[in-house]
């Protein structure tokens, strides 16, 4: 039998991971291994709910195909990080393929007319997933339809990353002064909002610890994409500035390092990474930025002859020099 499914991110040549495991986008490890401890006795010879050997063969074939790649991916951060990198790509080229995505599955038209993006694509993610592997005939189904959820998310979302942590595009989106004035409840607080503030949370959170792991592979590129995205949900988090700060310096780009750490501790004087990191920079500038230093030893070394091809490069070496100049 065919497990090929032309529905949803799956129909832009994007293995729908998330769809297969029955999660929201970005859903963190632990909730990962969670949910595939719940999908691994639905599809296991001896539990599943085959009444024969060929339905107990074809459950075999769901985990082995898809289940466990999927799991494999998610719950391996360099996997995860690359897999993502995909999904925001294929984000940044989904505003100008929307005419051309046709949606079958009902929750995800409805998805695509919501005014809360977060709230009704968890409700709807929910209603899918619950009996996701219960008729193992459908499950091919099921998938296509959370898939085709999480395409209209990403097509409703306003940043590159796929997470619901993101605060959905309601379009056309409100000046920022007016985006806190939304109709209340009963209680002077929207639903939506409550929701989005606690998803955002978890998001920037997520970002942060993504960042330092890839920061100690080596990984800056990634890293600073990481911590770039949570800074558009969060432009005031001291430590996402402390760790991007960290970043650029590692990539010996003083100045920039010391635009991000010193509105760090401005915002949080105590931050510990903040100052960890100013202090090497201070050891490695003597206080001033890289820039600055370049240019007071150059005037120091002026009456040394300016050689062609003989010379050494500056440290620092820019933005490609940080990311293309060293050897790996």
């Amino acid at each position: 039998m065919s497990f090929e499914i032309q529905r949803g991110l799956f129909g832009h040549d994007v293995t729908d991971h998330y769809a297969i495991l029955g999660i929201p986008l970005g859903t963190d490890p632990k909730t990962v291994r969670k949910r595939f401890l719940q999908i691994a006795p639905r599809l296991h010879p001896d539990t599943c709910s085959a009444a024969n050997a060929q339905g107990k063969a074809y459950a075999q074939q769901l985990m082995s195909r898809l289940v466990n790649p999927a799991y494999a991916t998610l719950s391996n951060d360099a996997k995860r990080a690359d897999y993502e990198a995909v999904l925001r790509t294929l984000h940044s080229r989904l505003p100008q393929q929307a005419n051309k995505v046709a949606i079958q599955g009902a929750l995800a038209r409805e998805l695509s007319q919501a005014a809360n993006v977060q709230g009704a694509y968890l409700k709807a993610l929910q209603t899918l997933t619950a009996s996701q592997y219960d008729d193992l005939e459908q499950v091919l189904n099921r998938i296509a339809e959370i898939s085709e959820l999480n395409l209209v998310y990403l097509l409703k979302t306003t940043s590159g990353s796929a997470s619901p942590a993101r605060p959905a595009a309601a379009p056309p989106p409100p000046p920022p002064a007016q985006r806190p004035a939304s109709t209340p409840t009963s209680g002077g607080e929207t639903t939506g909002a409550r929701e989005g503030a606690a998803s955002n949370t978890q998001f920037v959170l997520r970002a942060l610890r993504r960042a330092e792991e890839l920061t100690a592979k080596g990984q800056f590129a990634m890293a600073m994409q990481e911590l770039k995205d949570a800074l558009k949900i969060d432009g005031n988090n001291a430590d996402c500035h402390a760790w991007l700060g960290k970043v650029y310096l590692a990539q010996k780009q003083g100045t920039l390092a010391k635009v991000h750490l010193t509105r760090a501790l401005a915002i949080d004087p105590r931050n510990a990474i903040a100052l960890a990191a100013k202090q090497e920079l201070d050891r490695a500038t003597g206080g001033q930025t890289t820039g600055q230093a370049t240019g007071q030893t150059a005037k120091t070394t002026k009456p040394q002859p300016k050689t062609i091809g003989g010379g050494k490069d500056k440290p620092g070496g820019g933005l490609f020099g940080g990311l293309f100049g060293r050897k790996k």
